[in-house]
This record gives C-alpha cells, structure tokens and sequence, in this order.
C-alpha cells in the first residue's frame, strides 16, 4: 500500500538529531496542531503514519521518533533522561513555531507526556494518552544503565517469532515489510533500531549535571495536569488493569474517556476509530 504523502526531516535536539514525519498544513481557523509520541516496544513514527494522515485534514500533525529509536540518532552522551526526552517535544514545537499543540503519547509515551504536561502546562493545549499502563518506570525513575549489548537476530523471520507469541504483540512481529523497517542489518545478524541504552536516565557526557526532572510519581504528575485530558483503551489490551482503571476514573471523572475495541496497538488494529476518538476530543 502507498503510504500516505508527509514530509520528513530532522530537528536537532541535545545530542541528537530528531527524525519527524509531518503531514498536513497549518490549520486555517485555529486548529491546534498535534503531536504523536510512540511507545518503546519496537515502535516509531513509521506506525502512526495512517493515523496521522487521517487527523491531518485540518490541521498540521507531526509523528516522531524518540532519541535513540527508529531513523533518530542515537544519545552520544547517553542521555535518555527525563529531561532530554520532553526537551525533544519543546524543540519540535519551536522548529515548527507552535505555540500549544495537542500532545499524544502512546503506552511508554503516555507517562511521558504526562510528565510533560504537569511541568511545561503553558506548551500544550490537550492531553491524549493512548493505552498506556500506569505505574513507576521508565520514563520518570533514576536508573542508570548503559554499554548494553543490543539485541541481536540471526534473521528477519527470527526477529519476528522472538515476539509473536505475546498477548499484544509488536507490530513488526506480524508483518514482515515492517520489520524490515524495525531492524538494522550489521555484522552478525539484524539488531533493533532501538539504542540498547535508552533506559539510561543520567547523561554520562564529563561533568554532566543530574537530570531536573527525576524519580517523579506518575500520580502526583498527572494530578498537576490543567489541561484536558482524553484516556483512550484498548478493550482486549493487556495494559489496561481493572485497579488502574477503577483509580482513574475515580479520581480524574471530569477526564474523557473512549474504549476501542483493540490491543494495545490500536492505531494498527482500529486506526479509524483512534482517529474518531480523537477528533471528537479536540473538535
């Protein structure tokens, strides 16, 4: 299938050069651009490009790949703190000149977003979080961790079976042209486009300070959000825990809130609906 006509480029960021997909032109009545975040299981922008596609008719959208994933360059400091990650999302805004976007964050992403969210509420209009399991983790918690090994796989096909056997798996594991995508032929093998360092949250460059921005509770956090929030879950995800679910919508009720039948990757497996969804939020 032809992918959907979007622009590319990068936007330099710390230590790393940000690769973007951009799709759509700037709103001409004032619609809020958005941006898309995706999770940390093998994902990148390449995975949301039809949904992007679709929620850009009226609006510029852009969907990019963290530091350290995808066609992204890689932290030479290592630094995949907190701080790096959400000074990514400020650096994209301002290559752009977006004043308030609509922020989205898939699984991994959702945490991160609301991170963003509670410390910079004067650089987003909307909060979208996609599937995401709640909870302490990476993002958000200290945990130094670098010169790991990457993943390695003797072939495509053998990438694909190390994870198709999961609940909810990866969108690669199930399509072939994908990962090829996903993977990075080098001597040995393929590894995953995906720094094996990037759970580590202190930059080792010399003299490096500590990250601002460090071992935050994701509650706390998303009780400091001030903007509207839209929780968008899966309905056969295995990250929606019935507690987390109950806590929620206990404690966030003026929250919206859409269940779309799918696993956790919804914007493969019902991207009309994720579109719906959130069209309806931010109309």
């Amino acid at each position: 299938m032809t992918e959907p006509e979007h622009r590319t480029g990068t936007v330099r960021s710390g230590d790393v050069d940000v690769f973007y997909r951009a799709f759509g032109e700037r709103g001409k009545n004032g619609e809020a651009p958005i941006i898309i975040l995706h999770g940390s299981s093998y994902f990148d922008s390449r995975d949301w490009i039809e949904v992007a596609a679709k929620l850009a008719v009226d609006r510029e959208v852009v969907a990019y790949d963290h530091r350290g994933f995808g066609e992204s360059s890689w932290s030479a400091s290592k630094d995949y703190s907190l701080d790096a990650f959400l000074g990514d999302i400020l650096a994209l805004s301002d290559h752009f000149d977006w004043d308030k976007p609509i922020v989205l964050g898939h699984s991994m992403s959702g945490r991160l977003v609301i991170f963003f969210a509670a410390n910079f509420p004067e650089h987003l209009s909307k909060l979208i979080l996609v599937d995401s399991a709640f909870g302490k983790g990476n993002p958000g918690s200290t945990n130094i961790s670098f010169g790991n090994p990457p993943m390695m796989f003797a072939s495509v096909e053998e990438a694909m079976a190390k994870f198709a056997d999961r609940a909810n798996p990866p969108r690669y594991s199930v399509d072939r042209a994908r990962a090829e995508h996903a993977l990075k032929k080098v001597d040995g093998g393929y590894m995953l486009k995906r720094d094996p360092d990037y759970v580590n949250t202190q930059s080792q460059a010399p003299g490096a300070p500590p990250p601002k921005l460090a071992d935050l509770d994701m509650w706390e956090e998303l009780h400091k959000v001030s903007c509207p929030i839209l929780f968008v879950r899966g309905t056969q995800s295995d990250r929606q825990k019935p507690d987390i679910v109950e806590r929620v919508d206990r404690e966030f009720p003026d929250a919206s809130v859409a269940w779309i039948e799918s696993q956790h990757d919804v914007a493969r497996l019902a991207p009309d609906a994720l579109v719906a969804a959130v069209r309806g939020f931010v109309a």
